[in-house]
C-alpha cells in the first residue's frame, strides 16, 4: 500500500478520528490540531504511536508549525547505549551492574512511550534491557546452584562423620 493510500486514525484531546487520507493528517499536523504527540494509527502498523515516530511525515516540505517543532524539541536524549552497556557488563562481568542495565531500561522505554523521550533509541535500549534481565537471571540461578553445592558438601562431610 502506498503511503499517500493509507488511511489514518488519530487521537487528539482524547477524541479519536478518521480514518482520513494521509494529505488530510498532513494537512492537520500543518494547520496545528495533531500535536507531535498524539497518537496516530494505520493498518500497517502494529500499535498506536505518537505522531513525531512517523519521521517521514515531516520530509517533502511539510514542516511542523513553529510551536509545535519547539515542542517536539524537548524530548529528552535517550540513553540507549549506555543501557545497552550495562546490560552487556552484566552479561560478561557483574549481574548486579546488569539490574542497572534493567531497570534503566524499563525506565527510558515507559518515558519513550509517553512521548517525554527520544524515540530513536529503543532498540538499544529492548537490548540492554533484556541482556540486563538475562544477567540477573543468570546471577539467581548461580547463586542458588552455589547455595545447594554448599549445602549438599556440608551435608556429605556431616554424613562421613
Amino acid at each position: 500500500m502506498a503511503e499517500s493510500d493509507r488511511q489514518w486514525h488519530c487521537v487528539v484531546n482524547g477524541q479519536k478520528y478518521g480514518p482520513i487520507s494521509e494529505s488530510e493528517l498532513r494537512a492537520w499536523v500543518a494547520q496545528g490540531r495533531v500535536r507531535p504527540t498524539d497518537q496516530v494509527w494505520t493498518e500497517t502498523m502494529t500499535s498506536w504511536q505518537p505522531l513525531e515516530m512517523m519521521q517521514y511525515m515531516f520530509r517533502g516540505g511539510l514542516s511542523m508549525p513553529p510551536s509545535l517543532a519547539r515542542q517536539a524539541a524537548i524530548l529528552r536524549p535517550h540513553r540507549g547505549g549506555t543501557i545497552l552497556a550495562l546490560g552487556l557488563v552484566g552479561l560478561l562481568v557483574c549481574c548486579i551492574v546488569g539490574a542497572f542495565g534493567w531497570s534503566m531500561g524499563n525506565k527510558d522505554l515507559a518515558e519513550m512511550r509517553a512521548g517525554l523521550m527520544d524515540p530513536t533509541g529503543e532498540g538499544m535500549t529492548q537490548a540492554g534491557r533484556i541482556c540486563g534481565m538475562i544477567s540477573v537471571i543468570i546471577g539467581i540461578l548461580g547463586a542458588c546452584g552455589g547455595l545447594l553445592w554448599f549445602v549438599v558438601v556440608l551435608g556429605m562431610m556431616g554424613a562421613s562423620l
